[in-house]
């Protein structure tokens, strides 16, 4: 396993042999590296704390009920966890009875979850530990419980969604028992706080990136559907399963059109194709029509993504994706009308542009870039090459010339904003003499009210 000079050093400083344990191992064997450092070792908080005392390694404790602690050191950072055995209520809260510290790894490795991440990396020896069979089942790409699967996923709910992940990621078969078991106890996620379920969420979108396995991310949630965990997540999503579309226009029911626009989406917009359709079933249901599932869909995206403690941002970000995914779906939007729209949002346009063209594919009746896609791309480049602004701050005028004219400082931003949108549409405000005169037009206007 490649390790770094700073956890070679690490390693020297302690008393007792230490370990790399986890998906950084796990992912090493499987011939990926970059994974955040997971460290174990039978030395208690307080014992690393003082071994590593007066040198350039430097420990904050995070739990010390738990024995972790984070070990920053070498432009590095860790978390270390001491070797433990636990005892959990089994209501997959995540929060343990009672926390006894050890020094047999084999205890360590046996609170663990499966197998694939309970094999030991000795940093000074550069020798592999495997106790419960670990790297046997990591060549079988076998996803294994260390011990009764209901018992391990009774521990943490969460370790529900994480055997998906992991599976999909690595591209490992699930072992039928845990499987049945993860099918059997999917309700233990809901007493998984949301921001857990959020954070694994978000991976999960993304797993492909992980270790380069293709389809990974449709994988997880195709397995997420199967096993009634999505339930928990989307609920809205399980509505489209076969709710029939037009056969003129789509070749998949409403879930089956989700999935394809999501595997076909790059990573950076595969929340908003999730949810770009997702309100199809509950508006037809509603209405009579689909019209107008976009801004339904949007609605959906921020209670859920709000729910599962997103960020602001992404979650705005996202639902104006999803919102704006019908514009000029037919190529019959007046042109000036669309050079607004693209100024207004030229920073999602990209973006956009890939989830149109995603979702054009994704009907199973049609290939290559969606028409509209190509048409906003083009007008966005001639707008580009105009020099039409796509902000105030593009602007050749500023704050100076609204003092100097005497515009009131309440109107000002009015001003900036009206002046910015008819550039779009008359190429004399293209130009500092023209945006001047503009002001000053609207100076004179506003001392006559």
């Amino acid at each position: 396993m490649k390790v770094s000079d700073a956890l070679k050093k690490l390693a020297a400083r302690f008393p007792s042999p230490l370990y790399v344990v986890g998906g950084a191992v796990r992912d090493s064997l499987l011939g990926s590296y970059g994974k955040d450092i997971d460290l174990a070792a039978a030395l208690a908080p307080d014992e690393v704390a003082s071994a590593l005392k007066g040198t350039e390694f430097k420990v904050f404790p995070t739990s010390p009920k738990l024995g972790t602690l984070k070990i920053r050191g070498g432009g590095e950072e860790y978390e270390y966890t001491a070797f433990r055995t636990d005892s959990y209520a089994s209501d997959g809260t995540h929060t343990p009875k009672s926390v006894r510290f050890t020094k047999d790894l084999r205890e360590d490795a046996l609170r663990r979850d499966f197998t694939a991440d309970a094999v030991y990396y000795d940093i000074t020896k550069g020798n592999y530990l495997d106790p419960l069979g670990g790297i046997e089942d990591i060549a079988q790409k076998q996803l294994r419980a260390v011990r009764d699967p209901r018992e391990v996923l009774c521990e943490d709910g969460l370790r529900l969604m994480r055997m998906v992940r992991i599976a999909a990621s690595c591209g490992f078969e699930v072992e039928q028992n845990l499987y049945a078991a993860c099918k059997e106890q999917a309700e233990l996620l809901q007493n998984i706080h949301k921001s857990r379920i959020g954070a694994e969420f978000a991976k999960l979108v993304v797993c492909d990136t992980e270790n380069g396995i293709k389809g990974a991310h449709v994988c997880a949630i195709e397995m997420l559907i199967d096993l009634g965990l999505m339930r928990f997540i989307l609920p809205e999503l399980l509505e489209g399963k076969d709710f029939l579309q037009r056969a003129d226009f789509h070749k998949y029911d409403v879930l089956g059109h989700i999935l394809k626009v999501f595997e076909l989406s790059p990573a950076r917009i595969r929340l908003a194709a999730l949810f770009h359709d997702i309100s199809k079933p509950s508006q037809k249901l509603k209405t009579g029509k689909m019209a107008g599932h976009e801004f339904a869909g949007a609605v959906v995206l921020r209670q859920r993504l709000t729910e599962l403690c997103f960020a602001k941002e992404v979650v705005e970000r996202n639902a104006r994706l999803v919102m704006a995914h019908m514009v000029d779906l037919k190529c019959e939007t007046k042109e000036n009308k669309l050079k607004l729209f693209i100024q207004r949002n030229a920073d999602i346009l990209e973006d956009l542009i890939a989830l149109k063209n995603a979702d054009y594919e994704g009907s199973g009746m049609k290939q290559g870039d969606n028409p509209s896609s190509v048409r906003l791309k083009n007008l966005y480049d001639q707008m580009k090459r105009d020099g039409v602004p796509f902000c105030t701050k593009e602007l050749k005028v500023g704050g100076a010339d609204l003092i100097q004219l005497g515009i009131p400082a309440a109107q000002r931003g009015k001003v900036l904003q009206e002046l910015l949108e008819t550039a779009t549409r008359e190429k004399k405000l293209l130009t500092r003499e023209g945006q001047y005169a503009f002001l000053e037009k609207k100076a004179i206007y506003l001392k006559t009210l």
